[in-house]
């Protein structure tokens, strides 16, 4: 019969072979994780450079904290998107004639006609969502570094309060485009503001509150020509200067492998597209609901009473919202559609945290 004595001691020395080994692994895991996310923050041409925050590991956790799903398929369909192939910005001088639009990087370089922009440590995203409305978000969104709005959404005068003033790009899709085209007409050229039609004077008091920012089509190379003559035209005509851009590679084609959607949204893609020169992003008015926490009815754009039905749209916006939640659940990316503290007493998630 073995002594007692004898087993004990085999006892302890393997529970402490077994302590010592995990200790280990655990510090192993540790050590990876950091790595990864230190190799994200200091390389700006990786895609995975946005949105990545260094949340706290230690080998105290019985169990390190799983790699988001969303950021590891960002990764993946990343790998070859750099800030150069996400956008490009023309230079002062450059008229529409000669522009020359490309997805060769190497013909870029030789060109020498456009820029991209540089690594920005805080971006905002402002959706329209109708949300924002009493939202109270905009000195906060001001604050950002880089204010990016989309499809020549209106900012400042009434809107100041609720979605700030503060602009340096925005996107303009295919149908504002045929709307900027029918409204550049030649004889239209020499005709004051008040005989223009309606709608042309609509299109031109929001391209106002617009000047001099930069503007942004990256839906492919096929508008392209007539985006830049028709910013031409305004700048000849009614004094507006418009900075252009776009992209060599279209983001819609990353976004929705990435999200597995088929028609993903406009904010979807300019939020990948972000990642790619930003450090930190922020989303604002990107709530597909048609009410809100505190039971109010939203509009489905701030600026109009367009109403919305969600269910009958081709976009998968609550698919797109899934993954907002999961990326600011894990600390990469943050949500807020409301700056007053109003959805917090509805036992909603804190939405404001300076």
């Amino acid at each position: 019969m073995a002594d007692p004595q004898y087993v004990k001691l085999c006892f302890v020395l393997c529970l402490y072979i077994i302590i010592a080994y995990l200790s280990i692994l655990t510090t192993k895991t540790v050590q990876e994780d950091f790595k990864m996310v230190a190799e994200h923050m200091s390389n700006p041409d990786h895609g995975l450079v946005a949105s990545v925050q260094f949340r706290t590991t230690t080998a105290s956790k019985k169990e390190p904290a799983k790699p988001n799903e969303f950021i590891v398929a960002r990764e993946k369909f990343m790998t070859n998107v750099t800030r150069e192939k996400t956008i490009q910005i023309f230079l002062p001088g450059i008229r529409p004639d000669e522009m020359k639009i490309t997805s060769s990087l190497t013909c870029l370089k030789r060109y020498n006609q456009t820029t991209s922009l540089p690594l920005i440590d805080s971006c905002a995203i402002v959706g329209n969502s109708g949300v924002l409305l009493d939202s109270s978000c905009g000195d906060v969104i001001d604050r950002a570094n880089l204010v990016l709005r989309m499809n020549l959404a209106p900012a400042g005068g009434e809107y100041a309060r609720d979605v700030g003033s503060k602009t340096n790009l925005t996107t303009i899709n295919g149908e504002q485009s045929r709307a900027m085209s029918a409204c550049a007409k030649d004889e239209y050229a020499n005709t004051s503001v008040d005989n223009l039609p309606d709608d042309c004077r609509s299109l031109l008091k929001l391209l106002r509150r617009l000047n001099g920012t930069v503007i942004w089509y990256f839906k492919g190379h096929g508008l392209i020509g007539s985006i830049t003559k028709d910013l031409q035209f305004y700048k000849k005509y009614h004094g507006l200067k418009f900075y252009f851009a776009y992209s060599p590679v279209r983001p819609a084609d990353t976004t929705g492998k990435w999200m597995k959607v088929r028609y993903p949204t406009t904010g979807a893609q300019v939020y990948l597209a972000a990642t790619t020169f930003c450090r930190r992003i922020t989303l604002y008015g990107f709530y597909p609901r048609s009410v809100d926490p505190t039971n109010r009815t939203l509009r489905y754009h701030y600026y109009d009473d367009t109403p919305k039905n969600y269910s009958t749209s081709p976009h998968s916006f609550n698919m797109e919202f899934d993954v907002w939640q999961s990326l600011q659940d894990d600390g990469y990316l943050r949500v807020i559609n409301d700056c007053a503290g109003r959805w917090d007493k509805h036992g909603y998630r804190s939405q404001l945290d300076l």
